[in-house]
């Protein structure tokens, strides 16, 4: 195991069991793969709730970052011949509008070491004292699911959410959304590949997280953006009509 994720491991393995012990009591069970399952629904939903802050954040900086935009783009061509200027001026720009360049990457990035730690956390799991490991479809949440369909979803609850947060971008930055969604099925290709080595448990918490994005992404970013097009479109329709209004000729009235 990796050093700096051993008191990760150590951390999540006590709040994970504790966790679990409370659905075992609230709901009189014996350990299984269904207690398990409720379990890492739990705290799935437990981890991005603490995280909710961070998105919230990064969602501003974003908003911030499109606002600013044409500003960079002048930056940008201004010291194209220049890299060290217009790094200069771009990093003078950020700090002056308050814009981090890396703030809407964090909440994407931080369930990463998470998941790695949760696989040592399973691993460390007596199944010998699990009564029945199966769910739905799946003979044994601790083994790899034999039908593919986990690495499946993870894939899907991995790319809409990017996608969805790309149709939330103003559609003039063509070239960086190009960018941006080939990143973001690369991203959702690494993690359907890597779900097939991992045990069904932890493809489903990263499902279970995805799913939980796709609902923050949907509210914090593509539903205010689509607002704010209806009402940027609604006021151009006034402006248009009322410019025909002022171009109609007026008639005089005969006696």
């Amino acid at each position: 195991m990796m050093k700096f994720l051993q008191p990760i491991t150590n951390f999540l393995t006590i709040i994970f069991e504790g966790m679990h012990n409370i659905i075992l009591n609230i709901f009189n069970m014996e350990p299984s793969g269904v207690s398990y399952i409720l379990t890492i629904a739990l705290f799935t939903l437990i981890i991005r709730l603490l995280i909710l802050p961070l998105n919230i954040k990064a969602n501003r900086s974003n908003v911030r970052m499109q606002e600013i935009q044409p500003e960079l783009n002048a930056i940008q061509k201004k010291y194209a011949n220049d890299p060290q200027k217009m790094q200069a001026e771009y990093s003078k720009c950020m700090k002056e509008n308050n814009v981090s360049m890396f703030g809407g990457c964090l909440p994407t990035l931080l369930p990463l070491p998470i998941l790695f730690a949760l696989y040592y956390v399973f691993l460390t799991i007596n199944v010998n004292q699990v009564t029945d490991t199966s769910f739905l479809w799946i003979p044994n949440v601790f083994e790899k699911d034999p039908y593919f369909i986990l690495p499946v979803l993870a894939f899907l609850s991995t790319y809409i959410p990017s996608l969805l947060l790309s149709k939330s971008m103003p559609k003039n930055e063509g070239g960086q959304q190009m960018n941006m969604g080939t990143m973001n099925l690369m991203m959702a290709g690494m993690m359907g590949v890597m779900a097939i080595n991992f045990s069904s448990i932890l493809v489903i918490y990263w499902i279970i997280g995805g799913v939980i994005q796709l609902a923050q992404t949907y509210f914090l970013n593509y539903l205010p953006a689509k607002k704010k097009l209806a009402a940027k479109e609604a006021e151009e329709q006034l402006k248009v009509a009322a410019n025909a209004k002022k171009a109609t000729p007026k008639t005089k009235r005969k006696n």
